[in-house]
């Protein structure tokens, strides 16, 4: 018999039918284009990747497979008929039993006390490559991901940037038995401690995110109005990117010559597409707008980085990058 403490008891009992909802770490691929934030670089339609790939749309495109729904699951379920479950994205509500690494704890439910101890091992061992933030013994946790039978070869292989910090006691205690390669790990407060979020925003971040947000949209406006051969909103949105560019490349003159090079790069390649919306040249123009795209896409990747949140950040403190 189960027993979740009444405290909690409605936050876990919603958290577990939601639950369902959230799709497992292999199928985290969304089935549509998504919008992009706004900081991030548009593409056809103002739809593309965050590293700047091909276009949405591109014929020949095969869509995304449906996500696969979690399957909520007690731990004593699991443990009395794993095979069921072996390469299933599940989810688990329990209380952590017992924390193992920094990357590696146990959830068990609770029992009534006074009833009998289960003859088979009722605790799933639950190992979480991207923890950010560690859990609290004894607290109630909900645990999405791919549930395995536990060996340090199979980790490897499904977690490919990962390295196990288990103890060699604590893997033969495990090899063979459920364990659960979580992408989330979802506390009574409802914070997600395996999702990286972004440090606060500096005062350099706060500066170059007010520039970002408005190229994006900018870029997407001046497309379909370039296509639409409408020259007074093709005209008002390459202003815009104008001065844009201009202000990015003022921000990064001091800091990294590269980075100013290729707003100034881009800011000249608006100029031209100025003059052709001037002189009615709507083929030169169309032309000229993915090239700025790409200017876009190449300091964007060099010098943005994307949170688990969407949001970006500049990256620092690697090869080549701002130091703090």
């Amino acid at each position: 018999m189960l027993r979740v403490p009444t405290k909690s008891g409605a936050i876990l009992s919603a958290l577990a039918c939601s639950a369902v909802l959230f799709v497992s770490a292999r199928a985290q691929q969304p089935t549509a284009p998504a919008q992009p934030s706004a900081d991030q670089p548009a593409g056809r339609g103002g739809q593309r990747g965050e590293r700047g790939g091909q276009p949405a749309g591109q014929p020949g495109a095969q869509p995304a497979p449906p996500a696969k729904p979690l399957i909520p699951v007690a731990t004593n379920t699991v443990n009395t008929n794993p095979d069921a479950y072996y390469g299933q994205g599940v989810t688990i509500t329990a209380a952590v039993d017992q924390v193992l690494s920094k990357s590696a704890f146990a959830v068990d439910q609770r029992r009534v006390a006074g009833a009998p101890a289960p003859s088979k091992p009722t605790d799933v061992l639950v190992i979480v490559p991207n923890l950010q933030s560690p859990v609290e013994p004894k607290s109630y946790v909900t645990v999405m991901g791919d549930l395995i039978k536990f060996d340090p070869a199979e980790v490897a292989k499904k977690a490919k940037d990962y390295k196990l910090d288990l103890p060699a006691d604590v893997v033969t205690k495990y090899s063979g038995r459920p364990a659960l390669i979580a992408n989330s790990v979802i506390t009574d407060k409802f914070v997600d401690l395996a999702k990286r979020l972004p440090p606060p925003m500096t005062a350099d971040e706060e500066t170059l995110s007010k520039v970002m947000k408005q190229l994006p949209p900018a870029l997407a406006a001046l497309r379909t109005a370039v296509d639409g051969s409408k020259a007074e909103d093709a005209a008002k949105q390459a202003a815009v990117l104008k001065q844009g560019f201009a202000d990015t490349e003022a921000f990064w003159k001091p800091k990294k010559a590269d980075a100013a090079q290729w707003a100034h790069d881009a800011r000249v390649k608006v100029e031209g597409i100025q003059a052709a919306i001037t002189a009615g040249k709507w083929e030169e123009a169309k032309t000229a707008v993915p090239a700025v795209q790409q200017v876009c896409g190449t300091c964007h990747n060099t010098y943005r980085e994307r949170f688990d949140d969407g949001s970006y950040r500049i990256k620092t403190g690697g090869p080549g990058q701002i130091k703090n």
